[in-house]
């Protein structure tokens, strides 16, 4: 089990790159990552039925978990690197986020190629 200690670790490496939806109006984000959120916190609750306890939880356990559950669905839906959910969302509803994507795909690729021979010359 995490520790609640541990969280926080995770939540200072959610914005990897913050130009990913830089230019994703606020709306659909916020209902990307709403998606993301529900389908982690339904998908850590499930995952947490298949442990075999020898003890029955008591109701505070499970309130507990299931606020802990919470916490890291919402880190990971606001992670750019959580399950996924969020970018084929993004790309249903706004349909430019995919051509972003490709074109900073391409800009990375043109600058990592630039570099290429300098050294050499």
């Amino acid at each position: 089990m995490i520790k609640p200690s541990s969280l926080h670790s995770l939540q200072v490496n959610t914005r990897q790159n913050p130009d990913k939806y830089k230019n994703v109006p606020k709306p659909y984000l916020e209902i990307a990552e709403g998606m993301e959120r529900q389908f982690s916190n339904h998908l850590l609750s499930q995952l947490r039925k298949t442990i075999d306890k020898s003890e029955p939880t008591s109701n505070a356990e499970r309130i507990y978990q299931s606020m802990m559950d919470d916490e890291y669905s919402k880190v990971m839906a606001e992670s750019d690197s959580g399950i996924g959910v969020k970018d084929v969302v993004l790309k249903q509803i706004y349909p430019s986020f995919e051509r972003q994507q490709q074109v900073q795909g391409l800009r990375q690729y043109n600058q990592i190629n630039s570099h290429k021979g300098e050294n050499h010359e």
